[in-house]
């Protein structure tokens, strides 16, 4: 499937929303509810989100799409680990949420991710 650049930083982004949350709440949870089994309750229509946070390599796999995403953009320049970590830093995160109608990144679950599973 050939993505529109345009569509390459939608997908981006919403990559980048989905890692953030998945990220945080996999802190979380192993921060307050260390050996408690806890199940999420997230409003996601498809059940990806759900899904990828049951994974134990959901971040890492989120990762490499999104520096996959950024190769594309770059013409194949890689994303070093530092010049990722910048990346996520430099985000303006409530300007993705409001691009997306999200008020946090609890509403995660909103994002159109249809384009992403095709491309798996």
């Amino acid at each position: 499937m050939k993505l529109t650049p345009k569509e390459v930083d939608e997908l981006q982004e919403k990559l980048l929303i989905v890692h953030r949350f998945i990220s945080q709440e996999k802190k979380f949870k192993s921060f307050y509810y260390q050996g408690i089994d806890v199940k999420e309750s997230i409003n996601d229509d498809q059940g990806m989100i759900s899904k990828l946070m049951e994974l134990d390599d959901a971040e890492e796999l989120l990762k490499n799409c999104i520096m996959e995403l950024e190769d594309m953009k770059r013409d194949g320049q890689s994303f070093t680990p530092t010049e990722f970590h910048e990346f996520l830093i430099d985000q303006d995160w409530q300007l993705l949420y409001k691009k997306y109608g999200m008020k946090t990144s609890e509403d995660v679950g909103k994002l159109d991710l249809e384009m992403f599973l095709e491309l798996l």
